[in-house]
Formats: structure tokens, C-alpha cells, sequence
């Protein structure tokens, strides 16, 4: 049997203490390498988890913002709802008050319009009122 004093090689010979320093020194430089490597990944990641935090922020603001927006048009589409119903209303009644002043008057809108149009084309004034009523 052998007796174990010291490392032995690959073939089983004794290993020289400038080998074994050097194999030490190698596995110290890849522990070094392996932990800078890991402190770079852990600074990248605390990087981007900042990063990510402001666009998450970001995205919330917009989000907000967003629904407000939303819910202006929606005032506003309600507003013009509103608008277009009076202004329904409005020409209903402005018509139904036409419809009375011409019968009233004996004459319609209509009759003024085209008495109109022709006074602006003749150099005589005429009255929109029919020619059986006094002026």
C-alpha cells in the first residue's frame, strides 16, 4: 500500500507545492470572476426592477388619466345629447309659430322667402304681406 503524504497528480505522481499554488490561485480567480459576474447580475436586476417600477408607475398615471379622459366624453357626448334635444324641441316649436303667423297673416314662410328672393332681384320693394291685407 501507499502511503498518503501529499496530492498526487493525474497519473498519480506527486503534484509540487508551485502546482498546487497555481491550481489555488486558479480557483480564486473563477470564484472572483463567478462573484464579480454575480454582482453585476444582481446590480442589473436591481436596475431594472427601478426601471420597471417607474414605467409601472407610469402606466398607472396613464391609466388614471385615461379615465378621466373617458369620462369627460362621456360628459360631453351627454352635453351634446342634451343640445341636439332642445335644439329638437326648438325648431318644432319655431316651426309650429310659423305654421301660426301664416295663418295669421294668410302667407307662409316659404311665400316671404320667395318674395324675398325676387325683391332682392327687382329694384321694386315688395311687402311679404298678401296684397288683400292693408299694410
Amino acid at each position: 500500500m501507499q502511503a498518503m503524504n501529499g496530492p498526487t497528480g493525474t497519473n498519480g505522481g506527486m503534484v509540487s507545492s508551485q502546482e498546487i499554488g497555481r491550481r489555488v490561485m486558479d480557483g480564486l480567480k473563477a470564484v472572483q470572476q463567478v462573484e464579480q459576474e454575480r454582482d453585476e447580475g444582481k446590480a442589473a436586476i436591481a436596475k431594472l426592477t427601478v426601471e420597471l417600477r417607474g414605467l409601472q408607475a407610469e402606466h398607472d398615471a396613464l391609466r388614471i388619466a385615461f379615465a378621466r379622459a373617458q369620462g369627460e366624453v362621456e360628459a360631453y357626448r351627454y352635453e351634446r345629447d342634451q343640445a341636439v334635444s332642445k335644439r329638437a324641441k326648438a325648431d318644432v316649436l319655431i316651426e309650429a309659430v310659423l305654421t301660426l303667423l301664416g295663418k295669421h297673416h294668410g302667407t307662409t314662410l316659404a311665400n316671404e322667402l320667395d318674395a324675398a328672393r325676387v325683391g332682392a332681384h327687382d329694384d321694386t320693394v315688395t311687402s311679404p304681406l298678401p296684397k288683400d291685407q292693408p299694410t
